[in-house]
């Protein structure tokens, strides 16, 4: 059986989808399953049009509120991958 999978960014919006599948009375309906997951934010290069991840730079100073533990200017930055939560259902195909 193969399983038909909606992914959305708003919580909210796969609760009200998953209640309303599970209110329908269809028997392969009720089989819904709601889950969550994270997935890499990624953004348009518009200089050249390449798509890659989102990189946050974060920057480490002695008096800020990210303490500084070294005086070497390269290891006071840090380069994060940005992500972002997703909310699913899944439910079977028909």
């Amino acid at each position: 059986m193969s399983m038909e999978v909606i992914t959305t960014t708003d919580k909210s919006q796969r609760d009200r989808l998953f209640d309303d599948l599970r209110k329908n009375g269809n028997e392969q309906e009720r089989q819904v399953v709601k889950f969550s997951g994270n997935e890499p934010v990624m953004v348009q290069n518009t200089a050249d049009g390449l798509i890659g991840q989102l990189i946050d730079v974060i920057v480490y100073t002695k008096d800020g509120t990210r303490q500084a533990i070294s005086s070497d200017p390269t290891k006071l930055k840090q380069l994060r991958p940005r992500f972002r939560s997703n909310w699913s259902v899944a439910y079977p195909k028909s």
